[in-house]
């Protein structure tokens, strides 16, 4: 089962972001101030021109798609400018495909956790894995050219936060989960990439592979 499943699935990725950043360019890229928020952002605009656009603080002046600039502004790149994974060790294989459904480790968990204890917790539990399953949903910012298909995103603070509700005690695995500690497995894979967020001090984007 598990063989067919990764034939037939989607990869999914968890990749670093400028933290700071994510919600400036989403803000701006989703009818905002695209020219005000570059004039703001020194580094974004050396970024820009360095990539060949000349006229950064025109959106129009852009040849890319909205996904494609909103990943190529915010990705977390090291000093020149090479992209730089987190390091989630056998977690990036266990999260990017899981063995049920549609291979979503984040959908598994959002299908299959239920509430414990702490009401509160939880609701804030489910709202951040909803952001960062589904924050682009319907945004120009979903697709983009090259198959990028970005789901969602977290600044720092947010996995900070998601991080605690995942350690903490406000959620348990409905008692029919159709996989025996598929909850468990799927939440210690996403706290692997959350861990290692908090640790290089950025933000994420959850993007799927076709």
């Amino acid at each position: 089962m598990q063989e067919a499943l990764e034939t037939t699935t989607p990869f999914q990725t968890i990749d670093p972001m400028i933290s700071s950043r994510l919600s400036p360019v989403y803000d701006a890229l989703n009818g905002g101030d695209w020219s005000g928020m570059v004039r703001n952002d020194d580094d974004l605009l050396i970024r820009l021109v360095s990539q060949g656009v000349e006229n950064p603080e025109k959106r129009a002046s852009i040849p890319w798609d909205d996904a494609n600039l909103f990943f190529l502004s915010c990705l977390d790149t090291t000093k020149n400018g090479r992209a730089s994974p987190l390091e989630a060790g056998i977690s990036k294989e266990r999260f990017g495909r899981f063995p049920y459904g549609d291979g979503s480790a984040m959908n598994y968990l959002r299908d299959w956790i239920r509430e414990h204890n702490n009401p509160s917790l939880f609701e804030d539990l489910t709202e951040l894995l909803d952001k960062l399953a589904t924050r682009m949903s319907g945004t120009s910012m979903e697709h983009g050219t090259g198959r990028l298909n970005i789901l969602g995103w977290l600044e720092l603070t947010e996995i900070t936060k998601l991080r605690k509700c995942l350690t903490g005690r406000c959620w348990r695995a409905a008692a029919d989960e159709p996989l025996d500690g598929g909850c468990q497995d799927a939440a210690k894979h996403l706290l692997a990439y959350l861990r290692a967020a908090e640790k290089r001090k950025c933000g994420i984007t959850l993007r799927v592979h076709n």
